[in-house]
Formats: structure tokens, C-alpha cells, sequence
């Protein structure tokens, strides 16, 4: 199960849900919740958007020109996708900055252990800046530098990076240096 999906299993709602999922989604599903009563996208647009092969990424960074040089027919139907598309935006980096700065839900025995190792404080990742939030990826800095993965449980370590908890306390169960400056 990916970050994304363990991410979605906490939203609130279904609209929710879907507005961090979207992310993962291909061409044809995308298509499909378009033409969903609730977002009143045409048929023959999501057709085109089809036909183009837009995935649930692509959409998440689709800016006013890529909708015109689409071809979507009129002025009207590109402002209404325009507007699903700023919606679905603002509701997927939503989840995700809450995801990220909600406080870490891990026992105080895993971080006492860590503490023992070396001074190991929680904390969230820095809120994603508006550049990033022009992408569908996650910023880099919510990445675990140990997993390569998306954190869920970050840690700021005194080496002023930050690690997902499990991969530092197991670092420094076999190592007496920072992972990032030796």
C-alpha cells in the first residue's frame, strides 16, 4: 500500500478521499469521476481529456494554457474544469500538509529508545511552499532521507534533518553518526 493510499484511509469524507487519491489515478478513472454529477464536466470533455490520456497527476498540475491547448470546446467548460482542478488541488495538498504537521501518534517507549541513541525531538516537515504545490509529488523534504519514502511519523534528528522514526531508531541502533553528515 503506498503512502498516498495509508494518507487517503484518514480522510474524513469520500470527496476527501478522492481529492488525495486522484494522485494515483489513470486516464480512465479520471475520466469517469469528471463526468460525476457533483463535478458537471461534459461528457465530450472528459472524452478529449481521455483521448489524451490525462492521469490524476497530470491533472493536479493542469494550468490555464495546457486546458486551452486541449481543445475543449468553450470558454465556459475550460473555466468550470479550471475551477474543479483548483479545487481538487487546494483539498489534495490540504490532506497532505494536515497529514504531515498532525502531531505523531508513536508510543513513548519508541521515542524514549531514540532518545537514549542520541536527542531526538518530533516534528513536521516544512509546509509545502506554493512551487510545490504546483506538483502532484510530494516535496522532497517529506521524504525520509534513510527510505526514500514518504515519512508518517517524522523526526527531527540534531543533525537538523529530519528521518521517518522507525528508520533513524533503527540507524542508530548500528550506527553512531548522522545518516546525512557521517
Amino acid at each position: 500500500q503506498s503512502a498516498i493510499e495509508r494518507i487517503a484511509q484518514r480522510a474524513a469524507c469520500e470527496q476527501e478521499r478522492d481529492s488525495v487519491l486522484i494522485a494515483t489515478w489513470p486516464a480512465a478513472a479520471l475520466a469517469g469521476w469528471l463526468a460525476g454529477s457533483e463535478n458537471r464536466i461534459q461528457q465530450s470533455v472528459c472524452e478529449k481529456l481521455l483521448a489524451a490520456n490525462v492521469t490524476g497527476e497530470q491533472l493536479l498540475c493542469l494550468r490555464k494554457g495546457d486546458v486551452s491547448k486541449l481543445g475543449l470546446g468553450t470558454l465556459g467548460m475550460e473555466v468550470r474544469l479550471l475551477s474543479v482542478v483548483r479545487k481538487v488541488r487546494n483539498s489534495h495538498f490540504a490532506a497532505l500538509r494536515a497529514f504531515f504537521n498532525a502531531p505523531p501518534s508513536c508510543s513513548s517507549s519508541s521515542v524514549a529508545a531514540a532518545a537514549s541513541t542520541i536527542a531526538v525531538v518530533a516534528a513536521a516537515p516544512p509546509a509545502a511552499a506554493d512551487a510545490t504545490e504546483r506538483s502532484s509529488i510530494p516535496p522532497h523534504d517529506f521524504k525520509c532521507p534513510i527510505s526514500l519514502e514518504l515519512m508518517e511519523q517524522p523526526m527531527i534528528a540534531p543533525d537538523g534533518f529530519s528521518y521517518e522514526e522507525a528508520e533513524i531508531t533503527t540507524w542508530l541502533a548500528s550506527h553512531d553518526t548522522s545518516p546525512m553528515t557521517g
